[in-house]
């Protein structure tokens, strides 16, 4: 399975402040941009802290890009997927009440059975996995059981970086806004333990394109 990251920083190389709550960092042409690259995943995902910010699906916007995926033979929308380990999500979202797209669920072992059974009730397919949290091993796992072939990874730090720590990601795609956030505190869009020194991953540039002053970076595994 391919698996690639989007995200949107600004040039300290935050996503939020330290609040954590949404910040809206693109332009219109950033949100094209989204659905463009979502358009061309077969299912999206974000983290838990993440999803609290912005509970809504991860839709494809766009007449164009919809018919493009029809034609493709995709879904009509990407599969719009969450991780949460003890299903501790805000109820009754957009998100959760969502009838165009499939929305899966990625919960842990010690998640309530009352919960999955409501979220599945609202047509969440919930995948229970073995350990505390769920493993990108085990979401790439399960998704490609499901014929799943490109997945898109949307955040925040910690989830991106669990991914790109276990060696999975092969593109990252980045929106650098002319922004300063600061903050020692602030989330970067990868975040996670780190790499020691000699074993950082590296990416080599494939694109880039400037729109007025941001910057639209896309880096392929090297």
């Amino acid at each position: 399975m391919r698996v690639s990251v989007n995200m949107a920083m600004s040039m300290d190389g935050k996503i939020a402040t330290k609040a954590r709550g949404p910040v809206n960092l693109g332009t219109k042409f950033d949100r094209r941009r989204m659905s463009e690259i979502r358009a061309l995943h077969d299912a999206v995902i974000n983290g838990s802290s993440t999803f609290r910010a912005y509970p809504y699906p991860l839709h494809v916007v766009g007449d164009d890009l919809l018919r493009e995926r029809r034609l493709r033979g995709q879904l009509s929308q990407p599969i719009s997927a969450v991780v949460s380990s003890r299903l501790y999500m805000p109820r009754k979202t957009p998100w959760e009440l969502e009838r165009n797209a499939e929305r899966w669920v990625f919960c842990g072992r010690e998640a309530s059975p009352a919960r999955m059974r409501s979220l599945e009730k609202s047509g969440v397919r919930v995948v229970k996995t073995r350990g505390l949290r769920p493993k990108p091993e085990e979401i790439v796992e399960a998704f490609g059981s499901a014929g799943v072939k490109r997945l898109l990874v949307e955040g925040g730090g910690e989830f991106n970086a669990s991914f790109l720590e276990a060696g999975l990601v092969e593109k990252i795609h980045l929106t650098l806004v002319p922004l300063a956030i600061g903050g020692k505190d602030s989330p970067t869009w990868f975040e996670g333990k780190g790499f020691p020194l000699g074993k950082f991953p590296k990416f080599r540039l494939e694109t880039c394109h400037r729109e007025g002053d941001e910057l639209y970076l896309t880096y392929e595994r090297a």
